[in-house]
Order: C-alpha cells, then sequence, then structure tokens
C-alpha cells in the first residue's frame, strides 16, 4: 500500500545563487501558516553550517546530507531521510541541492523509486542569480542542466544589475527552459499550500507539478538499464568540484575573518564561515564570500551552541595545502591545532 503523497519542493542552483536564502524566506512564510514542513540540506562537505542557520525555524526539522553528489556518493542516505519525511507528521518536504548538483541524476532516482517515496506534486525552483548567468565559463553547461530539469525558476540580486541586463536574463532563461515559469518564494509556497490543501490553483501551474520539464520521460526512466545522466557533460562537471572545510579558533576577530575571506584564491567559487566574535558575543555568525565577492554584512545565528567555528570551501580542485597557509597565516599554526579537514571527491567517474 502506497502512502498518501506530500508534496516535495527541490531547491536547485549554482553556487552562491542564493538558494539558502530563497529557502529562508519560504520557511518564513510557512511559519505564518498552519503548515510544518522537513527540510533535507544537501550541502558539499560542512552540511551544518547551513543547517545551524536554518534551525531557528520553530517548524522545521532540518537534516544534512554532506555530498557532492548525492545520487552518486549518498543516495541511500538521501533515500533513508526522504522515508523518515515520507512517515513524519510534517505536510511537506523540500530538498535543497547544494550548487555543484546535476538535478536530473537525483530526478531519475526519485523516479524509479517512487514506490519507496510517494511525494507528488514534486516541484523544483532553481535559483538564478542574475549578475552571474550565462557567465560560468566552463560550468555554464552544469548550469543550464539546473534550469532545464526546472518547473520554476526565480530571479535574485535583481536590484544589482541594469534593467537591459535583467531584460538579456529573463529572455535568455526563457529560450533555454520554455516551459519553466518565473516565481519567487511567496508563489511557490501558495502552490505547495494549495495542493496539501487538495485545491491546485488555476494561475498556470498545471503541468509544472513535476520535477522535469521533458527532458527525460518518466517511463523512459523506469525502462533505462542505466541512468543516461550519469555519464553525460553535465553529470560529469558536476563531479569537478572539492570541498574544504577548516576548522577556526572558538572565537575570532570581524577583521580576521573578513581579511581571511577577502584573500581566497580566485578558484574559490564559494565560501561560508559559522564564527563566534570576539567583538560581538552572545551568537555565531555567518561570513559569507560568492565567487570573489565578500558579502558585506554577516548574519547574526541566534541560539546556536554546539556547532564548532569552521570555515567551508568549494571550487574545482581546490589546492588545500595553499588553503591551509591562508588559515594559518592568519590565525597561526598553534592556534588551530589539528585544525583542518579536507575532503575531496573524484574529479571524474
Amino acid at each position: 500500500m502506497i502512502d498518501k503523497a506530500k508534496p516535495l519542493l527541490v531547491v536547485s542552483g549554482f553556487l552562491g545563487a542564493g538558494k539558502t536564502s530563497f529557502l529562508r524566506q519560504i520557511l518564513a512564510a510557512l511559519d505564518r501558516t498552519k503548515f510544518y514542513t522537513d527540510v533535507i540540506l544537501n550541502d558539499f562537505a560542512n552540511a551544518e553550517i547551513d543547517t545551524a542557520t536554518l534551525q531557528e525555524s520553530s517548524a522545521t526539522t532540518v537534516s544534512p546530507i554532506a555530498a557532492g553528489c548525492a545520487c552518486c556518493e549518498s543516495l541511500d542516505e538521501l533515500v533513508a531521510l526522504c522515508e523518515t519525511a515520507k512517515r513524519s507528521t510534517a505536510d511537506l518536504l523540500i530538498l535543497e541541492l547544494n550548487g555543484t548538483a546535476d538535478p536530473l541524476a537525483l530526478l531519475e532516482s526519485f523516479t524509479l523509486l517512487e514506490e519507496r517515496l510517494p511525494f507528488f506534486p514534486r516541484l523544483q525552483v532553481c535559483v538564478i542569480d542574475a549578475r552571474h548567468w550565462g557567465r560560468r565559463n566552463n560550468f555554464a553547461l552544469l548550469e543550464q542542466r539546473q534550469l532545464e530539469t526546472a518547473g520554476f525558476w526565480a530571479l535574485t540580486h535583481s536590484e544589482k544589475v541594469s534593467h537591459s541586463r535583467l531584460t538579456e536574463v529573463r529572455s535568455s532563461l526563457a529560450k533555454n527552459a520554455p516551459n519553466s515559469l518565473e516565481t519567487n518564494a511567496l508563489q511557490i509556497l501558495q502552490t505547495l499550500t494549495a495542493h496539501i490543501e487538495g485545491s491546485p490553483n488555476e494561475t498556470g501551474t498545471k503541468g509544472k507539478l513535476t520535477v522535469s520539464t521533458g527532458l527525460l520521460a518518466s517511463d523512459e526512466i523506469k525502462t533505462a538499464k542505466t541512468p543516461r545522466s550519469l555519464s553525460d557533460a553535465p553529470h560529469k562537471l558536476s563531479h569537478h568540484f572539492t570541498g574544504y572545510n577548516a576548522r577556526l579558533p572558538l572565537k575570532v576577530r570581524t577583521v580576521s575573518i573578513l581579511r581571511l575571506l577577502a584573500r581566497l584564491p580566485e578558484w574559490v567559487l564559494r565560501a561560508k564561515a559559522l564564527v563566534k566574535l570576539v567583538e560581538q558575543p552572545g551568537c555565531r555568525w555567518l561570513f559569507e564570500r560568492v565567487g570573489t565577492e565578500v558579502v558585506p554584512h554577516p548574519m547574526p545565528i541566534q541560539n546556536i551552541h554546539n556547532s564548532s567555528s569552521s570555515m567551508l570551501c568549494i571550487g574545482p580542485r581546490l589546492d588545500t595545502r595553499a588553503l591551509d597557509r591562508l588559515v594559518a597565516r592568519e590565525f597561526g599554526k598553534h592556534a588551530i591545532p589539528e585544525a583542518t579537514e579536507s575532503t575531496k571527491t573524484p574529479i571524474e567517474r
């Protein structure tokens, strides 16, 4: 007997596009409703950093998965968490993929296992950074896959680009994903809650209720011996990234963590640091760098006591020794004994 289906929302998008911020907007709106959600957060090496920033939501159970490619490295763990969510009292499930993920391979797995994972509708929204769409160089194909598999897309950082650039981006997105709709956090939540209540809205979302936009039909997946996405070029790109996780001193100065983030090489595409500050005790602070830009205002994270101070870096083929030296240069070799934990995934499989 198949359990009653719950809606599933998959949030995808490239490194630093604003997926977790988009998720926070959904959770903030959800707190004002009668509905509850489970969240599975897939980050590259240290999923606990973003998990800690979401635990303030009283309406949310957050489970982390640390994996560069959840469909290849942690599928069993993901399936187990989804089965737990299936049996929970929550009304829906939200899965945020890390910024290097290929959603298609994961969606294939959900289709093949849909009797064990009866989530419906399965919606996917791709978060797009208006500043960087179409400018990912070698990784443009991966970001395009993240968009093409989504039924919806949401623009972030649009206030930081010109009107002409915004028009150019919207035109490009419509061309690359003609069957996808633009949305925002409130609209996607309204779509989800309408399905929980059993009254799907009539605003054009019919036909958009599956995560795939037709790249691979459900019957084609079920009869395939090997999912095609595991061997194609976009999926191989998702395996080109490595992660680096360094423990930091218990308390740091603001100037020190900002200086460390600013000194990171250009090949670090994304960095996050969750720390206690000497100047502002009482909570932890989330510092971030996207590309070469350090986010100017850190986020205060209240009521987090068990998470150690650490920094996560993601990029293609990270030189972990160079990063070790930068951390030691800022905080001293003896300030962080056995401090650095480097994790890598194979470049290709």
